[in-house]
């Protein structure tokens, strides 16, 4: 099952895992489950940070790792190849601020809905979406918050402390509050054939076998390399603790 058909099972609340036994972890290079148990995941992820999530609401893609000090709400979906720094945030909740209170005894009580008019007038927009989607080889530097329901495109870069609220496009490197784009990594082309490749969906040993600190000879290199009738390897297994 390549990563769109897992992150679109995800959102259907319907990917398939297997349970992992202490043996199983060992095999897979989890070297601590503490923080695993509300989480779907595959080979080699390291998580250090709490997830609040009552179910297995999360998922972290092979070789992902997220440092100590933040947290993940539930609805997160983390490609492979990730790295997350501390402090960071994912997912971060929200409260209605157009009623009396933003607190949670009161922001629920009873009123009449806003007219169209009203709600124009207090900047009310419709709900976005729950879930908080992050692509592959995306970098997230310490003390960033992102908030519910954005979706940060594969190969991005968010900015230390930077709050972010808006879809992040791919390879774009982005910082501040709210977070910018400041540039793009690599020129459209070069994206697109990046993009093309999905050469995450490849083994990590056939990833080290080619040019990977140079993109136009690992464009040159992977060039062919199609994954469409691919197997998966059995790395990419989507595992839950048992």
């Amino acid at each position: 099952m390549k990563l769109t058909d897992k992150l679109a099972a995800f959102r259907a609340s319907s990917l398939k895992s297997i349970a992992a036994t202490a043996e199983d972890l060992a095999a897979i290079g989890i070297i601590n489950p503490r923080f695993l148990k509300s989480c779907l995941f595959e080979t080699s992820v390291n998580l250090s940070s709490q997830i609040i999530s009552r179910k297995p609401g999360v998922f972290i893609g092979a070789y992902s790792y997220m440092n100590d000090g933040g947290y993940l709400r539930d609805g997160v979906f983390i490609g492979r190849y990730c790295l997350i720094g501390r402090r960071v945030s994912l997912g971060a909740g929200s409260h209605p601020t157009a009623g009396l209170s933003t607190h949670p005894q009161l922001v629920y009580g009873h009123g009449r809905p806003y007219s169209e008019a009203e709600a124009e007038m207090l900047h009310i927009r419709n709900p976005s979406p729950s879930q908080t989607i992050i692509g592959n080889d995306v970098w997230i530097g310490d003390g960033a918050v992102l908030v519910a329901g954005v979706s940060i495109g594969t190969g991005a870069v968010i900015g230390a402390n930077s709050v972010v609220t808006r879809d992040v496009p791919p390879y774009a490197i982005t910082g501040g509050a709210p977070a910018k784009t400041i540039r793009h990594r690599f020129p459209p082309e070069v994206v697109s054939r990046l993009l093309a490749s999905e050469w995450w969906e490849h083994p990590v040993a056939t990833l080290r076998s080619l040019p990977v600190s140079n993109v136009f000879e690992f464009m040159e290199a992977a060039a062919g390399m199609g994954t469409g009738a691919m197997p998966s390897p059995a790395e990419f297994e989507t595992f839950t603790l048992a």
